[in-house]
C-alpha cells in the first residue's frame, strides 16, 4: 500500500476504479481458456496447450477468490454518493458469477490425479467463499430488483461449486476404490455388453473401450477383476488388428480421462442432467429479467457491459456443457446399450464426427 501511495493520483484513481473490474474480467478470461482448451489435453500433447491450461487452472481459483475479497472490502467501504452506491450495487451482482467461476467448467476439474485428493480443501473453500459471497450479497440487500435477479445466479454458482467438490471427492483414490466393484457390476455385468457375443463386438471400438475402461479401473486401484472378465477381454482384444487395438486403447484412455479429470462422473448421470437443466433455466431467466427490468442509465456503462459479458459466458458455459453432454462417447454408449435403431446411431455418429478433430475420427469409424 505504501508503494501505491507514491504513485501519481491519476494512476491511483485508475487502479481504484478498475481493481475489481480487472479481477472479474481476468477471472472470466481464465474460465474461457479452461472451457476452450480444458479438454484439448485429451487429444493433443502440444506443450503450449499444456502450459496454458496448467497456468489457467492454477490461477483461476486464486483470481476469483481475490475478486470476491475485493468485492467484500468495497461493500464495507461504500459510503459515497448515489452514483457510487449504484456502481457498488451492480458490482455486488458479480459475486454469484465468481462462485460460478470457482465451480469451473465441466471440461476440467483436476489437472493431475493428486488434485482429486484435495477435495476437502475445496469443501472448505466452498463454505468460505459462499459465506463471503453472501456477506457481499447481504450488504446490498433491498437495493432493488437487481438483488432478486442475483438469487437464481447464486443458486447456479453454489450448485457449480458443489458439483466440482463432489466430483473431486468421487475421483479420489479412496472413493474410486470403494465404488469400483459396484460401478463395474452395475455398468458392465448387468448390461447388454456382458451378453453380447465377441463376434458382434469386433469392429465396435467404442463398446470394446467401454469394457476395457472398467477393467482398467480395477487395475488402477490394485484390484483384480474376475477371471471370466479377463478371459473375455483377452479374447476380444486378440481379435483386433494392430491399428484396431490402438484405436480401442485411444478411446479407452479418453473415457478414463473423463472419469478422472472432468465432471463426467456427475453430468452423465440422471441427477447431473437434472442439475444441468435447472442451471440452464435459472441462467436464462436471470439474463432475460436483467435485460427487461434493469434501467441501464442508472449504472455505469462499463459495469453494464461487464455484466452482459458475465451473463454471456454463463449461458455459453451451460450451452457448451449441453453440447458436450449430447455429443459425447458416453451418450453414444448409452444409445447402443438402450438398443437405438441403426438409423439413429448412423445419424448421431455422423453428427459427432463433424465435431471431432481428425485424430479422433477413426476410433468411431466402425461403431455403426
Amino acid at each position: 500500500m505504501t508503494m501505491l501511495k507514491k504513485l501519481p493520483e491519476e494512476v491511483l484513481n485508475l487502479w481504484n476504479n478498475w481493481e475489481i473490474r480487472g479481477m472479474v474480467l481476468l477471472s472470466l478470461l481464465l474460465q474461457t481458456i479452461l472451457i476452450i482448451f480444458g479438454s484439448r489435453r485429451k487429444t493433443t500433447g502440444r506443450i503450449w496447450i499444456r502450459i496454458l491450461v496448467w497456468s489457467a487452472y492454477l490461477s483461476a481459483d486464486m483470481v476469483a477468490t481475490v475478486a470476491l475479497g475485493n468485492l467484500a472490502r468495497s461493500q464495507g467501504d461504500s459510503s459515497g454518493d448515489s452514483s457510487e452506491k449504484a456502481n457498488n450495487s451492480i458490482q455486488t451482482f458479480w459475486a454469484p458469477f465468481l462462485l460460478l467461476h470457482l465451480g469451473g467448467p465441466d471440461t476440467i476439474t483436476a489437472y493431475s490425479i493428486e488434485d482429486n485428493e484435495l477435495w476437502l480443501r475445496h469443501l472448505l473453500g466452498l463454505g468460505v467463499q459462499v459465506g463471503v459471497a453472501f456477506y457481499v450479497f447481504s450488504r446490498s440487500w433491498g437495493s432493488g430488483i437487481l438483488t432478486f435477479i442475483a438469487i437464481p445466479m447464486f443458486i447456479v454458482g453454489i450448485v457449480k461449486y458443489a458439483e466440482r467438490t463432489w466430483v473431486l471427492r468421487s475421483s479420489c483414490s479412496k472413493s474410486l476404490k470403494n465404488s469400483t466393484l459396484s460401478d463395474f457390476w452395475d455398468s458392465y455385468s448387468h448390461t447388454r455388453i456382458s451378453e453380447t457375443r465377441l463376434q458382434d463386438l469386433q469392429g465396435n471400438y467404442l463398446l470394446q473401450a467401454y469394457i476395457f475402461s472398467y477393467i482398467s479401473k480395477f487395475m488402477m486401484q490394485d484390484l483384480v477383476p474376475d477371471i471370466l472378465s479377463l478371459i473375455r477381454s483377452r479374447g476380444l482384444i486378440s481379435k483386433n488388428k494392430a491399428d484396431g487395438a490402438f484405436k480401442v486403447v485411444e478411446v479407452e484412455l479418453g473415457l478414463i480421462y473423463d472419469m478422472l479429470y472432468t465432471k463426467a462422473p456427475l453430468i452423465y448421470s440422471r441427477f447431473g442432467i437434472i442439475l444441468r437443466s435447472i442451471s440452464f433455466l435459472l441462467s436464462i431467466t436471470a439474463f432475460i429479467t436483467f435485460q427487461v427490468k434493469i434501467g441501464k442509465d442508472a449504472y455505469s456503462k462499463t459495469d453494464i457491459a461487464i455484466t452482459y459479458l458475465l451473463f454471456a459466458a454463463a449461458v455459453f458455459l451451460e450451452f457448451y456443457a449441453f453440447l458436450c453432454l449430447v455429443l459425447s462417447d458416453w451418450t453414444m454408449i448409452w444409445l447402443i446399450l438402450k438398443g437405438g435403431n441403426a438409423l439413429t446411431s448412423a445419424i448421431y455418429s455422423q453428427l459427432r464426427k463433424l465435431t471431432r478433430s481428425e485424430r479422433c475420427r477413426d476410433p468411431y469409424h466402425s461403431i455403426t
